[in-house]
């Protein structure tokens, strides 16, 4: 088994090592060895943390050099300054800067080695820095080294559980990481028995849960974060995780690593108005660190609210990102903006554009790459109501296709999205039979088709009529509203 195949066990849903992890830390921050090492968890180091999660990150620093020189025997600091690392190399994704920065990682781990043993921070230091680490490793393709180190956090915060069993700053990453093992699937689990890596998704959750809802105040903003990633990706329940972002009072204001969370759950759950909102809301100045994937968010918002200025954030995005991932989903959405604008020449530029630029490892980028090689531009209409309904504004959608003039339709792909679409926008409505109606169509029309949608039409149709089965609606009715009866 190849080492990628071996990580891909341990890896979630698209964009979730994206947005659940975070990182710190610069040679500066390392003090020398000295005789009494402790770890102490000051007010100093409280505020650097809570400056690190909101991406001040040289506000974070600047606290903890004050720490080391009010205390330079503390050792949370060593722990606390990975974060910059932690977040930067996430999120901004820089290989130079990834290789830059890897060394300080084992400097860090000697230092905490000489460290307080006999303190329960000490494990628990350690296996924050395992646990960055395997984030960061992962999101720059060393998959050998993130299962390793992925591994090493788990075992280091299950001892640190064990000797300090009521020492809980270790409970929401144990799990957290539960939850990850749980979705290892079934013809890999004999891997995670080798590792010694037992998951279940229920116990996971639980304590996380348990961990939020405690009196425990540190390390609540990450905890909180985990628990709403995993309950939308992992229990798959968009609905719950976006109003525990409400009940939970969490600031999208001043802090954008919570800025960015909101933001992305409301687009990746057809939310662009909200998602537009809070991105248009949130403060953002040169306290915080550059943070390029704010500005593809909101220029994703704006497109899919036929808004074309996200033309504007979409090329901050590809000039100030340093990094690969979106950068052909980018240039894809260029293309369409400037099409729906008719400036041919520019859309043409940009679609070109997408095979010489970023990398396909991201859903969205292979799309973009088909596009770039073997796909076409589609008719405007159709268009405008694909963005809409991805944006969640389903009963605009609607309006576009009905007005459209499907004389002008003579392709066969514009044709059967066009079906598909007036089905999805109906289905959205709650206007069943109408949504139905086009779903049929789309399925009679397709039949011999390459395109998929008419799959795609037959899948919502079956699930449809299950639910209304269940509902004891009959199963004649389910049979012969799909063709089987």
């Amino acid at each position: 088994m190849s080492t990628k195949s071996l990580y891909l066990a341990f890896r979630m849903k698209r964009y979730f090592f994206l947005t659940l992890f975070f990182f710190v830390g610069q040679a500066l921050l390392i003090s020398t060895e000295v005789n009494g090492q402790s770890y102490q968890f000051t007010p100093n180091c409280q505020q650097a943390y809570h400056a690190f999660l909101a991406l001040k990150i040289q506000e974070g620093k600047n606290i903890l050099l004050r720490e080391l020189l009010q205390n330079p025997n503390n050792r949370i600091p060593v722990m606390l300054a990975n974060y910059e690392d932690f977040l930067t190399l996430t999120f901004n994704e820089d290989p130079v800067a990834y290789k830059k920065r890897f060394p300080l990682f084992k400097q860090r781990l000697k230092i905490l080695e000489s460290s307080d043993k006999k303190s329960p921070y000490h494990l628990f230091c350690k296996g924050m820095l395992y646990f960055q680490w395997f984030a960061i490793q992962s999101k720059y393709g060393d998959f050998w080294d993130a299962a390793w180190d992925f591994r090493r956090a788990y075992l280091t915060f299950k001892e640190c559980k064990s000797a300090f069993p009521n020492f809980r700053l270790a409970d929401p990453f144990i799990g957290a990481q539960q939850a990850i093992i749980s979705t290892i699937p079934s013809g890999y689990k004999w891997i995670s028995q080798i590792l010694g890596l037992k998951g279940d998704m229920k116990s996971g959750m639980n304590t996380l849960k348990q961990f939020i809802y405690s009196k425990e105040t540190l390390f609540q903003d990450e905890a909180r974060l985990y628990y709403i990633y995993l309950k939308n990706y992992l229990e798959n329940d968009p609905s719950g995780a976006l109003l525990l972002i409400q009940s939970l009072n969490l600031d999208t204001k001043s802090h954008l690593l919570n800025v960015f969370a909101a933001a992305n759950l409301a687009l990746n759950n057809k939310d662009a108005g909200s998602a537009e909102k809070i991105l248009l809301g949130a403060k953002r100045g040169p306290e915080y660190m550059p943070f390029p994937m704010l500005d593809f968010e909101l220029a994703d918002a704006k497109m899919k609210r036929l808004d074309m200025s996200a033309i504007q954030y979409f090329q901050a995005f590809i000039k100030n990102y340093k990094g690969y991932f979106y950068i052909k989903d980018a240039h894809m959405s260029l293309a369409l903006c400037y099409y729906l604008l008719n400036q041919n020449d520019k859309a043409l530029w940009y679609k070109k554009r997408i095979a010489q630029v970023g990398k396909s490892e991201s859903d969205a980028d292979k799309q973009a790459q088909k596009f770039s090689v073997q796909g076409r531009f589609p008719n405007k209409e159709v268009l405008k109501a694909r963005l809409l309904g991805d944006g969640g504004n389903h009963q605009k959608a609607l309006e576009v296709l009905n007005d459209c003039d499907t004389t002008l339709l003579t392709n066969e792909a514009d044709r059967l999205e066009w079906m598909y679409r007036l089905g999805r926008a109906y289905d959205e409505l709650k206007q069943d039979s109408e949504a139905i109606q086009y779903y049929n169509r789309t399925i009679r029309n397709g039949e011999n088709s390459k395109y998929l949608f008419r799959s795609k039409s037959s899948f919502t149709s079956r699930l449809y009529f299950r639910k209304k089965w269940t509902k004891s609606q009959g199963p004649r009715i389910f049979q012969q509203s799909i063709g089987h009866g």
